[in-house]
This record gives structure tokens, C-alpha cells and sequence, in this order.
């Protein structure tokens, strides 16, 4: 029987069961503090041999493995709380110097990024910051709380107004590759920046090799950038804001990569933010775009687009997963900040839900000044409800006063295990008297009191008077708390090392794709501390809060127990799911994806010994002997080993006016595996059943990742019916 011949017919349905998938266990590791540890669990490589078959060959099999990194003790302030190392870090520069009769007006002042990632993969996380009409800055961490600055050295060396900064594999050759916009006017033409990454710890500009560059005469107004698996196809895709848009070539845009090369989707994505007189598919108003996120809102493994826009244009859409999106923003109830600049998200309520904070502008003084284009009305929290809905908490939360906000982040700085927030504010120009009282807005610090926040930023040693712009989360000296990096426009950073000394415990997971994108872009990975205890979920994010990325980490708060976590479940951008037990605390552990969902799925069924030997694991075999084959078992999620009584295509019994009642399971996965509805009348010419050519009535998901239960109504004169599998990369 080939790979693509027919499951079974209804008229001869054989019982199935349909299996639970295993669980991989965690050994609690409880060796001392900085002993690296590797485990490697069900370790097989093998090479599917298929003949003529129509399944493409997947190459390497199934292999995950996770790395336990145990961070060196902790030195703290008996006092706690964060302490500002700047000076003893070795980052020492000014975001821009201009001369003396320069005027300050906008963007010039709204500029300022940074972004961090371990670009030469020693294990230390390093620090990229951008800098106005000079050459950008990448400081490599020496691992003993000091920077090198090795820009020129490393190549990054183009003078350049930039401005937002991410890192993201686009070519998932294992390093990070780096993407600067853009924000100046010039006689000249300009182009956003994209270094790729040597693997040798240089890098060469390729933007216009790679259909980034945006380029456009006279003006770019480039903000944040954020990397993103949209349409979940194993690459990363991107997504770029532009605040002052005048025309199609330097407007917000949706990028997907398509190996080797990047194309504007934009608008056949549904994700258009500019108002283009000539086009009847683009929104009637343009969006002011300042920052951006590719993150999943709903939970249904499609990563959202949320934008923060000035001037009341914020903006929602969900993704359909079909490579498209719908404008949700009124449904939603969100985007009613008059100026939205900054963006967080987190589940700060612990619902398992995402919720989103936008930065605006407070001012206090509202009798006393006229409208001058900002609201004044401040910040925004939505709390998620589900359903694609969310409700605004800013009062009750206490996060509306915020000065001039910018950059904002959600993160558990005293690892209780809720998420805290941060934001940073600050803004001047030569324009109006009205500016004065934001020239030294105090940066945020709200800490997390059961869903309402209390301002503890004097208390905790966060001081900064600056004109913030740019602000991330990274833990630089891997002590397993979280360390703030701020950027200030027009002067000189701060990085506060968290000392925070509670003796509270943290776990700390990295992620590594093997059939996702390679930096695990859009993995959930969700934990349950103890019996009983709420679920906790961080999602790997690629986005901006405002100029700035954070380290792709998921960063968890433990609290005051050192017992090990009873559950760690990682849901990769694929679909594939791995759960391990029993985890060790006051750890990095580093997560590697399976090769593909067919071998994740081998791996919950079968030992490592009998995936080696192949003669069970193959596609074609059947180990329970039941008439049908481990990929017929995969496509149709059910247990290899085992027969039941649910079988996986059925007739519903019943009178149902022209036509017939059929549910079936399928595993829906974006690629990789698909099982496929046939119908024939006549049990020689089978003809697929397209989605138009039935009316799906119900889907409902399987405990099982990937794996769903379709009712859906067929039109009369269809004999038979069967379900048929096939495999493709």
C-alpha cells in the first residue's frame, strides 16, 4: 500500500483507538551552581526510505535534546533591588551629538534602539544599539559583567540614521542575523539595514540582496522592526513600522520570506496600515505606525499582528491561517489611546491569555493646555477576556500615569512569578513651552500585587530622568534574574543590574527549531510549578516594545520553593508538542525541536531503541497489525500500537436532506502531514473532497497536537468515502 492509498472505506471501517501522546520526562538535576549538564533524550537518526512513494523524505529523524545551563550564585545588595552599572559595564556612548545650533524636532527625538541576542554563540548574550547619523555599536559580552565594542571589527560599520533594531535567523544557518531601520530626510536615497551573520563573527550588509532595504528618496521615517513566523512555514518573516508615511515606499510593511529573498505582502495579506488614494483594498486613514509584534493572542497557534499607532491608529488583526488577516480592533475593544507608541504583552492576570499595554501620553494639566495634537489621557492595559476580546483595566490596574511613554515590557523582575512592568518616557523638542513638564519623566518600575500594580521604581533603584526612548529585558550576567537595559535620545544609557535578593527561584528556557524557524520564534512554552499550583506561559517573541528587542528567553519566576517543576510543556510554531517532568529550578534549559512532526510523534510511541532499529517506526509499518500504517496512524492521530473502538471516518446515522453527515479526524498541521478526505463512486476513480465541496458544520480540537474532529455536511451521490495521508516538508 503506497503512502497515499486510502486509510479505509467507511463501509469497512476497522476500530481504532486513539491514543494519548507520551510524555518525555525531565530528570531534577541537583548538581551545583555553574555545572553545565547535557542530556539527551531519545536520541535515533535515520533516514526514511520510501521508493516510489509519494511522501517526501524527511531526512533526519526525530531527535530533541535539551541543555541544562546552571547559572553561578547570586550577589546582591542585602537591601535588594537594581543597581546602575553602566560606568563598570564598558557601554559608554551618546545616542547622537548634534551640533550646537541644531533645532530638536521630530523623529530625531523619538529615536533611540537596541536589541541583544548571542550573535557569536559563546552562551553570553550581547548588546546592538543604534545610534542617529553615526555607526551603530555591537557590544560583545565578556561574561564577567563587561563589553567589548566590536562593531567595526565585526563589520557593522555603515553610517546610517538608524533607528529600531531586532535579531532574527532568517536563514536558520544557527546565528543571528541583525535589521536596522531607518529614520532621517536626506538629498539622498536611504535603505534600512540587514547584516547577515558569518558565522565567524562578522557580518555583511545584504538589504538589497535580500529585498529589505525599503529604499526611498528624501525621507524615511522607520520605528520598530520585529521578526515573526506568520505563516508558520519554517522561515522567519518581518515586519517594519513607519510613523511619518507619504507614500507607498516608505510605508509600513509586511515581509515574508521565501528562502533567500523577502517579498511585500502587505496588502494581499490584509495587513495594509497606509491610505493609498489609488487602491480600494487599503484602510481609509493610515496608521502612524511605532511599533509592531507578531505574537499569538488567541492561543490558536497563529501568530496576531497588534501595531501601536500615534493618533488613535492602533490597530489588531488575526491571523486566518491562510496567510491572511481580518481587521479586529473595534471588535476587540482596543486602541482607544489616543497616542500609542510603546507595546507590551504578557499574561500579567495568569489566565493563560496574553494581555496588551500600549504607552501613551498623561498629562494631568488638562484644563490648562489646548489641543495639540496628543491626547492626554495616558496608557492602556487590556485585559484579555478570550474570545477575541478584551476589556480596558487601566484604572483599576493603576498604569495610567506614565509620563510621555515609550518603551514598555512586561517581566518578572523579582521571580515571584507574576509579571511585573516597566516603562520609559521622556520627550523634548524645540517646538512648544507645553513640552516642559515630560523633559525629566521619571522611568516606570510597577510591580505585579495580584493584578494591580504599585509603583515601586524609587524603592527598586530605578532613577532615570532621561528622555527615554528604547527599553529591554536581557539577563546579561546569567545570575537568573532580569537586568534592564534603557536608551535615552540625545544621551547616555543605563543598564541596572537586577539585585534583587529574595532568594526566590527561576527557570530560564531557550529554544532551538528544528523544523520552525531556528530561534523557536512563536513557541509556548507553558509550566505548572507544583500540584495544583496556576499554569504559567511565556511565549519566544521576536517583536519590539518600542525601538528595542529583549532576549528570546522564557523567562519563568519560581518564588521561594527549590522543588522541582512538576510540568514544562513547549508548543512549537509546527504544532509539535513536548512535555517533560519533574525539572529542575535555577536553570537554563535549552529545548531542541524534532525534525519533523512525523518523528515528535514516533518519539511519544515508540523507545529509542526501536526507532534505531526502524523495521517498527517505518511509515509503511503497522505494529498493531490492524490493516493500516504508522503515517495512515499519524495523519489520523491515533495510537500505532494499539487498536480501538473510534474510528477515524464515520457516517452519522441519521435522515439529513440532500446529502450525507461524515465526521472524520484529521491532523491539521501548516506543513508536513495532511490527511485528506477522497470520495469515489465507484472504488476505482477517488477525487479529493475540497473545503468548498462539503460544508464543515463543527471542528473540534484533539487532546492530541495537531489532531481534529471535523462534522461537516457531503452532497448525495458519493458511494464511498476514505481518508488518505501523505507527508511533505
Amino acid at each position: 500500500m503506497g503512502a497515499n492509498q486510502p486509510g479505509f472505506l467507511n463501509r469497512a471501517a476497522v476500530p481504532y483507538y486513539c491514543g494519548r501522546k507520551g510524555n518525555c520526562s525531565a530528570k531534577s538535576l541537583n548538581n551545583s551552581r555553574g555545572q553545565k549538564v547535557r542530556v539527551l533524550a531519545a536520541c535515533a537518526w535515520a533516514r526514511l526510505k520510501l521508493g516510489m512513494s509519494a511522501i517526501t523524505q524527511w531526512g533526519r529523524a526525530g531527535v530533541w535534546a535539551f541543555f541544562l545551563l546552571l547559572a553561578s550564585p547570586l550577589v546582591a545588595d542585602p537591601e535588594g533591588g537594581f543597581v546602575d552599572v553602566t560606568g563598570d559595564s564598558g557601554i559608554d556612548y551618546r545616542q547622537w551629538s548634534p551640533p550646537p545650533d541644531w533645532v530638536k524636532m521630530v523623529p530625531q527625538v523619538m529615536t533611540g534602539g537596541a536589541a541583544v541576542a548571542d550573535y557569536d554563540n559563546d552562551g553570553w548574550c550581547d548588546l546592538l544599539v543604534t545610534r542617529y547619523r553615526e555607526t551603530d555599536l555591537l557590544y560583545r559580552n565578556r561574561g564577567d559583567g563587561t563589553f567589548d565594542e566590536v562593531s567595526r571589527a565585526a563589520g557593522i560599520d555603515r553610517v546610517a540614521s538608524t533607528n529600531g533594531a531586532a535579531w532574527g535567523d532568517i536563514d536558520n544557518d544557527g546565528d543571528a542575523d541583525l535589521y536596522l531601520s531607518v529614520a532621517d530626510e536626506s538629498a539622498e536615497p536611504m535603505h534600512n539595514l540587514l547584516y547577515l551573520n558569518e558565522g565567524d563573527g562578522s557580518f555583511v550588509e545584504q538589504s538589497h540582496l535580500w529585498g529589505v532595504d525599503l529604499e526611498a528618496p528624501y525621507l524615511l521615517s522607520g520605528f520598530s522592526v520585529c521578526f515573526g513566523d506568520y505563516n508558520r512555514d519554517g522561515r522567519l518573516d518581518l515586519h517594519t513600522c513607519q510613523w511619518g508615511v507619504r507614500s507607498a515606499l516608505n510605508r509600513s510593511v509586511l515581509l515574508m520570506n521565501e528562502g533567500g529573498g523577502f517579498r511585500d505582502v502587505t496588502l494581499g495579506a490584509g495587513v495594509e496600515l497606509w491610505n493609498d488614494p489609488e487602491s480600494e483594498q487599503g484602510p481609509d486613514f493610515t496608521t502612524w505606525a511605532f511599533t509592531s509584534r507578531l505574537t499569538d493572542l488567541d492561543r490558536d497557534g497563529w501568530p496576531d499582528l497588534v501595531v501601536a499607532g500615534d493618533y488613535g491608529t492602533s490597530r489588531l488583526f488575526w491571523n486566518r491561517g491562510n496567510g491572511t488577516f481580518v481587521d479586529g480592533t473595534e471588535q476587540a475593544r482596543v486602541g482607544g489611546e489616543e497616542n500609542g507608541m510603546g507595546l507590551a504583552i504578557g499574561d500579567y492576570d495568569g489566565n493563560g491569555l496574553p494581555d496588551l499595554f500600549f504607552t501613551s501620553i498623561y498629562d494631568e494639566r488638562i484644563d490648562d493646555i489646548r489641543f495639540l495634537g496628543w491626547g492626554v489621557t495616558g496608557n492602556r492595559l487590556y485585559r484579555n477576556l478570550g474570545g477575541r476580546v478584551f476589556e480596558d483595566v487601566t484604572e483599576v490596574a493603576g498604569v495610567r500615569d506614565g509620563g510621555w511613554g515609550w518603551g514598555a515590557v512586561f517581566f518578572d523582575f523579582d521571580n515571584d512569578g507574576d509579571l511585573d512592568l516597566a516603562m520609559t518616557n521622556g520627550f523634548e523638542t524645540d517646538r512648544l513651552l507645553t513640552e516642559t513638564p515630560f523633559h525629566t519623566d521619571p522611568t516606570k518600575l510597577w510591580r505585579n500585587d495580584g493584578g494591580v500594580f504599585t509603583d515601586v521604581s524609587v524603592e527598586m533603584g530605578i532613577k532615570d530622568t532621561g528622555k527615554g526612548k528604547g527599553l529591554l529585558v536581557f539577563d546579561y550576567d546569567r545570575d537568573g534574574d532580569l537586568d534592564l537595559f534603557l536608551v535615552n535620545n540625545l544621551g547616555f544609557p543605563i543598564l541596572y543590574r537586577n539585585e534583587v535578593n529574595n532568594g526566590n527561584h527561576w527557570l530560564r528556557v531557550q529554544t532551538r527549531g528544528n523544523y520552525s524557524n531556528r530561534d523557536g520564534i512563536g513557541a509556548l512554552v507553558t509550566i505548572v510549578r507544583e500540584e495544583g499550583a496556576p499554569e504559567q506561559h511565556r511565549e519566544i517573541c521576536g517583536g519590539s516594545h518600542f525601538l528595542t528587542q529583549s532576549e528570546k528567553v522564557a523567562h519563568f519566576g519560581l518564588g521561594s520553593s527549590g522543588s522541582p517543576v512538576k510540568f514544562l510543556k513547549v508548543r512549537w510554531p509546527s504544532g509539535i508538542e513536548q512535555v517533560f517532568r519533574d525539572v529542575g529550578v535555577d536553570q537554563l534549559l535549552e529545548l531542541e525541536e524534532p525534525a519533523s512532526p512525523y518523528q515528535a510523534w514516533l518519539g511519544t510511541h515508540f523507545s529509542p531503541g526501536e526507532m534505531t532499529e526502524g523495521n517498527l517506526t517505518d511509515p509503511l509499518a503497522d505494529p498493531d497489525r490492524d490493516g493500516h500504517s504508522n503515517l495512515i496512524e499519524f495523519g489520523t492521530g491515533c495510537d500505532p500500537r494499539r487498536t480501538g473502538s473510534i474510528p477515524p471516518i464515520r457516517v452519522v446515522p441519521g435522515p439529513l436532506p440532500g446529502g450525507v453527515l461524515v465526521s472524520f479526524r484529521r491532523r491539521n498541521l501548516p506543513r508536513g502531514g495532511r490527511a485528506v478526505l477522497e470520495a469515489s463512486t465507484d472504488l476505482r476513480t477517488w477525487e479529493k473532497v475540497e473545503e468548498g465541496g462539503m460544508e464543515i458544520l463543527e471542528v473540534e480540537p484533539a487532546a492530541e497536537w495537531g489532531v481534529e474532529t471535523v462534522t461537516a455536511r457531503l452532497a448525495v451521490g458519493i458511494n464511498y468515502l476514505r481518508l488518505s495521508v501523505g507527508m511533505s516538508d
